[in-house]
């Protein structure tokens, strides 16, 4: 076999694995976004008090400060060489980062725009496919690459208090209300989940805390 032919196959295999993790990795934490949101399908303050998510302004502020606090924790103690090395298949520490504060961005943005009687004209699919959350996630990391690390994380800061200030502008109905979101569970772009901005806001709160816990036990890897 000619070697040049040998080091193609070799590298698309290694392409092919960094994928196969990558969907692994979006597709649990899509699962967790969706069992968050499936109470708003009958109304967040209509179930019982066993079934309902923390969505009340007071327990969303509270969560959006939880987060925040545990960001600025974790990423005042980072080394360059930790931010360079990969934490997962697919990304370095600092492109994780990014990640987490492109949604930190993305969750304010839709919400800002509901609340504000703005459309949201854009659908983003969670299947694995060409359109998926694959390409969408990985464009919002590419569009961070040139930005420092302090910049990354005072987005994710910048953007969480947004959504914080936000809170204290919106009355019940803005929070409760059925609002039409980008995010499609079933991957159809013409299907977007239909929902209350509450649980967006809880969502983005799991989605950090699941990275964080993620990033805080590679790191502890490391250190020891």
């Amino acid at each position: 076999m000619d070697h040049r032919y040998r080091n193609a196959l070799s590298k698309l295999r290694k392409k092919l694995v960094i994928m196969a993790e990558l969907e692994e990795l979006l597709n649990a934490e899509w699962d967790r976004f969706v069992e968050n949101a499936r109470p708003a399908e009958a109304g967040p303050l209509s179930l019982p008090p066993e079934r309902r998510l923390p969505l009340s302004s007071v327990a969303l502020f509270a969560q959006l400060e939880e987060v925040r606090e545990d960001w600025r924790a974790l990423t005042s103690d980072m080394s360059a060489d930790e931010l360079s090395r990969f934490i997962n298949g697919a990304w370095t520490l600092k492109e994780l980062l990014a990640h987490v504060a492109s949604w930190a961005h993305e969750f304010r943005h839709e919400v800002e725009t509901v609340f504000r009687g703005g459309e949201l004209d854009y659908a983003i699919p969670f299947v694995m496919t060409v359109m998926g959350p694959n390409a969408w996630n990985e464009k919002e990391v590419q569009a961070r690459h040139e930005r420092s690390f302090e910049e990354i994380v005072q987005e994710f800061d910048q953007e969480t208090a947004r959504l914080q200030e936000l809170l204290f502008e919106m009355s019940e109905h803005d929070l409760y209300g059925l609002s039409e979101f980008p995010l499609a569970p079933s991957g159809d772009p013409k299907a977007r989940w239909k929902g209350p901005s509450a649980v967006i806001i809880h969502g983005k709160c799991a989605h950090d805390r699941h990275h964080l816990a993620q990033i805080r036990k590679k790191l502890a890897a490391w250190r020891s």
